[in-house]
């Protein structure tokens, strides 16, 4: 007694254990590959809705599974729905194994391994909830089953559950199958033709479900209709480690049948869990290393503070460690600018040329949410438009974006289209967290000044493009020179044309177009220092007499390096102090 009362405490908490594990690492490690989930669709508390969600195998997992989601706004509240998940997952494993198995505690830490595996599966950012909503649905519906006692109540529950799971769950029904099936074999009192037929008719309907559903659901393709439930957010892929998971799941009960009785020793007992334990623990973490991508996660940061607009705290990350990616630098550039620090800082960090300023457009449904941010930002507003338009409707699951209806309404707002305007914010109405926003827009529909008041959108307003021109990948710093045109005293759009020619090494661009903004500053910032000594420098040998406001300090340095960077053979291993200048940038990034 005192042994079984000993082995509960301790399955309790290894449960509470591996849910704050889980909950540490979406939490503060891995927490924006959740995050990214939540604008990846526009879950709306409308019947239409739930209907059209509900319609094919697997809808109510889905639909589930998006309501939680709606939550994944919040890394922490992100975190803290998929720990509980994998927590009920684990606890359900274990009861299914106690019953099925007998209460052989020796083996609990194997209860762990669907939800390892489903922690494993979640940091790809294209696996979905469901996959985890819908194992929670298919082994409840097992828990069920074992509370009825009479043989034929149990058997004709399993035969019409079948189905139901099916349509609410998905392919998981395969799990129930199994399990239920094991339970009859194990514990139940059928024999002879009557546990044939019966193992046949639970095969038959497996079989006959999908076919079922493809007369049904026409538009769907049969392989789709096997698996049922959207696991995975491209709708032709089925996560190869997920089918593992539900026959780990199923067999995991089962094998606590076959393995040897616990140790009466207390001490034997938990010396054996605990040999389990850093076993799976050693698993996970090589798991943990093959299925994580932090490329993405520094993206998936970085984007996340740009829409938050906490422009601080991105420069921030990229001064404990700067970024590598065009899309991470391009957001960091656009931090420094809303700063003001573009001109004086942008060479203090890793630059990707033109990339990391304003990345090309990509037929993808990630890279232009990212890149619309630059444009949206510098007042392309109808280029930041299609951008979202395109990322929405190149979504894999064809799903609708909520961050890309936000971003539409604010687009046409601007542009003056209140009526489209209206019709994006109608349908954030019927969502959660972006409802009092959407109330408090529509109040701007109509009245001008409430525009005026906010400063985002009165800045935009006077520095978007009034006229129209064709956009070029190309040319990106002919459109900052159109827009710039409009209206000389637009800052940012001109720290965008200078720091586009250093990217590109334009210097007779940046020459020209240097003073056009010129006495927008008191002082010149440090990277037009940079460059125009440098071009000086080209043709006057005296630096000097150069006719710019160039700081001593600057001189001073650019005299050095030029004597490091003629007198020795391999100089970039001595340009290290100078690895923050437009000059080191200049020779040596390619």
């Amino acid at each position: 007694m005192e042994k079984q009362r000993s082995t509960s405490y301790i399955s309790i908490l290894l449960t509470l254990l591996f849910g704050v594990s889980i909950f540490a690492f979406f939490g503060y490690s891995y927490r924006y590959h959740l995050v990214y989930h939540e604008q990846y669709q526009l879950f709306l508390y409308t019947s239409d809705y739930f209907s059209d969600t509900m319609q094919h195998p697997g809808g109510l997992s889905d639909y589930l599974s998006r309501f939680l989601t709606q939550f994944f706004g919040n890394p922490l509240r992100a975190a803290l729905i998929v720990a509980v998940l994998l927590m009920i997952v684990q606890r359900q494993v274990l009861s299914l194994a106690y019953k099925l198995g007998g209460k052989k505690s020796a083996y609990i830490p194997l209860t762990f391994i669907p939800s390892i595996l489903f922690l494993q599966l979640l940091c790809d950012e294209n696996f979905m909830l469901t996959g985890v909503v819908s194992l929670v649905m298919a082994l409840a519906a097992i828990q069920l089953c074992l509370v009825l006692r009479h043989r034929q109540f149990r058997m004709a529950y399993i035969l019409l559950m079948i189905p139901v799971v099916y349509m609410f769950a998905g392919g998981t029904a395969l799990v129930f199958i199994l399990l239920s099936l094991a339970n009859e074999l194990i514990n139940g009192e059928i024999k002879g033709e009557v546990r044939v037929f019966f193992i046949l008719g639970c095969g038959l309907l497996l079989i006959l479900l999908p076919l079922i559903a493809k007369w049904i659901y026409v538009q769907y393709p049969l392989s789709k209709l096997w698996t049922g439930g959207d696991f995975y957010r491209f709708q032709n892929i089925f996560p190869g480690g997920l089918g593992l998971l539900w026959v780990l799941t199923a067999a995991i009960p089962v094998l606590f049948r076959s393995l040897p009785s616990s140790c009466h020793k207390l001490w034997k007992t938990f010396a054996g869990m605990g040999v389990q334990i850093i076993l799976l623990i050693i698993l996970t973490l090589y798991g943990l290393m093959q299925t994580t991508d932090w490329k993405k996660e520094e993206v998936m940061r970085y984007d996340y503070f740009a829409q938050h607009r906490q422009w601080d705290e991105i420069i921030r990350l990229a001064d404990r460690r700067s970024p590598s990616s065009p899309l991470s630098v391009s957001l960091l550039n656009l931090a420094l600018s809303k700063q003001g620090l573009l001109p004086d800082r942008m060479f203090h960090y890793y630059q990707n040329r033109s990339e990391g300023l304003m990345p090309s457009f990509m037929r993808d449904f990630t890279v232009p949410f990212v890149s619309g941010e630059v444009y949206y930002h510098l007042g392309f507003i109808n280029t930041a438009q299609r951008y979202a338009f395109e990322a929405m409707e190149s979504i894999p699951d064809s799903q609708k974006s909520v961050r890309a209806i936000k971003r539409l309404a604010e687009t046409n707002l601007l542009n003056g289209e209140y009526e489209v305007a209206a019709k994006y914010l109608h349908l954030l109405q019927n969502t959660l967290y972006y409802k009092v926003w959407a109330d408090e827009t529509l109040l701007c529909l109509s009245d001008e000044k409430r525009i005026e008041a906010n400063p985002e959108w009165a800045n935009l307003r006077k520095y978007r493009t009034k006229k129209d021109f064709l956009f070029s990948e190309t040319e990106k710093d002919m459109m900052l020179g159109i827009v710039l045109q409009q209206d000389p005293t637009n800052r940012p759009v001109y720290e965008y044309l200078m720091a586009y020619c250093l990217l590109t090494k334009d210097l007779e661009h940046f020459y020209r177009y240097y003073p056009i903004g010129q006495v927008t500053y008191r002082t010149i910032p440090k990277s037009y220092q940079e460059a125009l000594v440098y071009i000086w420098g080209l043709s006057n040998s005296d630096i000097s007499n150069c006719p710019f406001s160039i700081s001593n300090e600057v001189k001073k340095q650019v005299q050095e390096y030029k004597r490091i960077y003629t007198g020795y053979s391999n100089p970039e291993q001595l340009l290290r102090p100078y690895s923050n200048t437009f000059w080191y940038y200049l020779h040596f990034r390619q």
